[in-house]
C-alpha cells in the first residue's frame, strides 16, 4: 500500500493525504492542545490540485546559483542528516515544530525531505494553520543527489550539439553543489557504488540587491 502510494504524482498524494487529515484534525483537533485547527478541506483540495504545489530541483538550483531568495527552504529530515548533507540555504525545522517556528504566513516555504511523503504531510500542517504559499520539493533530497549533485550522462556515442549543451550545462550544476557528473548507466553503473561521500558544499555566497540598511540609534 505505501508503495504505491509512494508511485502516485505529488499532487495526488497531497489530495489524499488533505482528505484523511481534514477529517481526523476536524474531529480531533490539536493534541494535548486546547485550540482546534479549522479545515477548509475544498480550498485544500482545489489547491492540491494545482500545479504549484511543487518545485523540481532543476528550479530551485536554478534559483540558488542566480541568488533568488525570496522564499524560505526548510529541511525536515532529523538534524543529523541535516548536519551530514543539506541543499545550500535550507534551514532545518522538525514536524513537531512546524507551526511553532518563526516561519511566516506570508512567506513563500519550500519543503522537501529524503523524498515527498513527508514533505507532503508538512504541506498539510501549514496550509490547515493558515501558511499562504506553500510548495514541495520535487521527490526531495532523493531527486536533489541524483538529478543535481550526481547527475547521469546519457549523451551516448551518437550525441547531438543539444545534448552535449545540455550535459555541460549539467556538468556545471554538479561542481557548482560540490558534485560531479556520472558516466553512462546512471544510479545502476558501477561508477555510482564508488561516489565520494556526499558532503555539503562551500558556503554559496549570494548577490542580491539589497536597501541601504536604516541608520540605527542616535
Amino acid at each position: 500500500m505505501l508503495k504505491f502510494y509512494a508511485a502516485l504524482p505529488p499532487r495526488k498524494r497531497i489530495g489524499i493525504l488533505a482528505i484523511i487529515l481534514g477529517i481526523i484534525a476536524a474531529f480531533i483537533g490539536v493534541p494535548n492542545d486546547n485550540t482546534t485547527t479549522l479545515v477548509n478541506i475544498k480550498e485544500l483540495s482545489i489547491t492540491a490540485g494545482d500545479n504549484v504545489n511543487s518545485v523540481t530541483v532543476q528550479e530551485l538550483s536554478n534559483w540558488i546559483i542566480k541568488g533568488k531568495m525570496d522564499y524560505r527552504l526548510v529541511d525536515l529530515r532529523i538534524s543529523a542528516k541535516y548536519d551530514e548533507y543539506n541543499i545550500p540555504s535550507s534551514e532545518c525545522v522538525s514536524m513537531s515544530s512546524l507551526t511553532k517556528s518563526e516561519l511566516k504566513r506570508n512567506e513563500k516555504i519550500i519543503l522537501y525531505s529524503d523524498d515527498d511523503i513527508v514533505a507532503s504531510q508538512a504541506w498539510f500542517i501549514l496550509k490547515s494553520d493558515g501558511y499562504k504559499s506553500v510548495s514541495i520539493l520535487k521527490k526531495g533530497m532523493e531527486a536533489w543527489k541524483s538529478e543535481i549533485v550526481f547527475p547521469s550522462c546519457n549523451c551516448g556515442e551518437h550525441s547531438t550539439t543539444e545534448l552535449k549543451q545540455l550535459h555541460a550545462k549539467k556538468a556545471e550544476v554538479a561542481k557548482f553543489f560540490g558534485g560531479i557528473m556520472q558516466a553512462d548507466g546512471g544510479s545502476n553503473s558501477k561508477v555510482k557504488k564508488d561516489l565520494p561521500k556526499l558532503s555539503a558544499p562551500k558556503k554559496v555566497i549570494f548577490k542580491t540587491s539589497r536597501k541601504k540598511p536604516a541608520r540605527e540609534g542616535c
